[in-house]
């Protein structure tokens, strides 16, 4: 059972709890999700790093990652554990429990 959130007193809501809502409602919110995790992935990678980055996937709570070089998903295998920690501390209620990663023939998207 999900616990919901204390309202503050006056009937105020944060605009993040109405957007959630209205998204839902809409049946989009998936899609937002993805946006707003490849987001915060590109902001994390850095601008260099995320120009190899072509694909970002959420299955359940593991984030799958693809990359359009081997140097670049060598140096991601180096790094998994800082970024994986990093995306938990951002994004905790995505709840991201591991990572996956992979090599891409596709092209950047960025």
């Amino acid at each position: 059972m999900k616990k919901r959130k204390k309202r503050p007193e006056g009937g105020l809501v944060e605009i993040t709890e109405l957007l959630e809502g209205a998204l839902q409602t809409l049946g989009v919110k998936g899609d937002f999700e993805k946006s707003r995790l490849e987001k915060k992935c590109r902001e994390l990678l850095g601008p260099e790093f995320s120009r190899a980055l072509t694909g970002v996937e959420m299955k359940g709570r593991v984030i799958r990652l693809e990359f359009n070089h081997s140097i670049w998903l060598n140096e991601m295998t180096f790094r998994k554990v800082d970024f994986l920690q990093k995306l938990q501390r951002e994004l905790p209620a995505m709840g991201v429990k591991s990572l996956e990663l992979s090599l891409s023939r596709k092209s950047a998207t960025r």
